[in-house]
């Protein structure tokens, strides 16, 4: 996701600068995905009632991969390029002001394979579909969503994966609330609270081109039980700190025993804006994350990822760098198939948005995660439209 996104937000559901609830997102014109949230304005913002908008975005992309091995020379180096397609399209039944449903759809692929593919591994998934009433200081909202700790992994420039696989929960089902309020000399202050589980309904059905519905064939990272949680808080427009936001998330990621163990997380981010000459625009985001699991296993570990993004007009240029640490000597690490050395990874980006609203974006990205070093290089054409 597009280091110019919105950082200020403790869920992936409530990604919005602090206003009053009420108030619809800007959207980010860089972005080659659509991220939605009880906020999201897919329409011309016109206050007639029921009413139905949608935006749909459509983008085909090259992935080179290059480079690829381990650091023990048990993977050779190797090569491998992918060309797949990606279709997202969502829609918003505002039935009044206050109240409307939400849902989301995917077109893609969802091969893994490593070697040569193209228009593989076609298939639809649902991945929203929820309730959302946003009065003038509070919203409630319920269904499949996406959410997750932090911001860094929807807000961080999408050719950059990071290490989110502790802190994005995407297409979960739960339910929650955010309660905001702004003073004159205070700045603007944010609340809520999340619920959720994994969804374990015929919605988190895949439907594929070539096997018709199916099911993950994994099971989930969490549990189907609504004891996961995400308490929130978030800031802006302090005084004399008007180009800074940030915000703290604290919660727990319940698994069941026979999965692994359960993980509490802690994660705080900060992002500031800064106007620069010649209509430059610069935003640099930060955020740091601790758990006290990973992938299921008991091991303590933090991460950190800072993004500097530039943009002007129709340009945009965004520069990431990650880091991820397991706490444990080599002994104790190497009980659940792990690593001490430091994970790490670095991306650049460039995107430019055409005229007539086609998105071109090109970049590269070397990561390091447990031993597996991985190189891509990454263009891609989209377009997003809305009515």
């Amino acid at each position: 996701m597009q280091g110019a996104g919105l950082a200020g937000s403790c869920m992936a559901v409530l990604a919005l600068s602090m206003q009053a609830v009420s108030a619809q997102e800007a959207r980010d014109i860089f972005k080659t995905e659509i991220f939605l949230t009880p906020y999201s304005e897919l329409g011309d913002g016109e206050d007639s009632y029921p009413r139905l908008n949608g935006r749909f975005l459509l983008m085909t992309g090259y992935t080179g991969y290059f480079g690829v091995k381990d650091d023990h020379g048990q993977i050779p180096r190797s090569h491998w390029n992918s060309v797949q397609p990606t279709a997202e399209a969502a829609l918003v039944a505002q039935l009044s002001r206050q109240f409307s449903i939400r849902t989301k759809a995917t077109f893609n692929s969802s091969t893994n394979a490593t070697k040569d593919n193209a228009f593989s591994d076609l298939g639809v998934n649902l991945d929203n579909l929820f309730a959302a009433y946003s009065a003038d200081n509070y919203a409630l909202y319920a269904g499949k969503m996406d959410l997750g700790f932090g911001d860094a992994w929807h807000v961080v420039d999408g050719l950059y994966s990071g290490f989110n696989e502790n802190s994005e929960f995407r297409g979960s089902i739960g339910l929650g609330g955010r309660y905001t309020f702004a003073t004159a000399g205070h700045g603007a202050h944010s609340f809520s609270a999340m619920l959720f589980k994994s969804d374990d309904t015929s919605l988190n059905r895949r439907l594929s081109l070539d096997g018709g519905f199916i099911r993950p064939d994994q099971p989930p990272a969490f549990s189907d039980k609504l004891k996961s949680f995400i308490l929130s808080y978030d800031f802006q427009d302090l005084p004399g700190l008007d180009r800074l936001s940030g915000g703290v998330d604290a919660g727990r990621l319940y698994v069941e025993p026979r999965y692994g163990h359960s993980a509490n997380t802690v994660s705080a981010r900060l992002r500031y804006d800064l106007p620069l000459g010649n209509e430059w625009n610069m935003s640099w985001f930060n955020e740091a994350t601790f758990s006290s699991a990973f992938r299921g296993a008991p091991v303590s570990n933090g991460n950190g990822v800072t993004s500097i993004s530039l943009s002007r007009d129709r340009w945009q240029f965004v520069a990431t760098a990650a880091a991820r640490k397991l706490s444990g000597n080599d002994q104790k690490l190497a009980q659940f198939g792990l690593l001490a050395d430091w994970d790490w990874a670095v991306s650049g980006a460039v995107t430019y948005v055409t005229p007539i609203g086609f998105i071109v974006q090109a970049g590269v990205t070397h990561q390091r995660d447990q031993a597996i070093r991985l190189n891509q290089g990454v263009f891609r054409i989209a377009y997003q439209a809305g009515f």
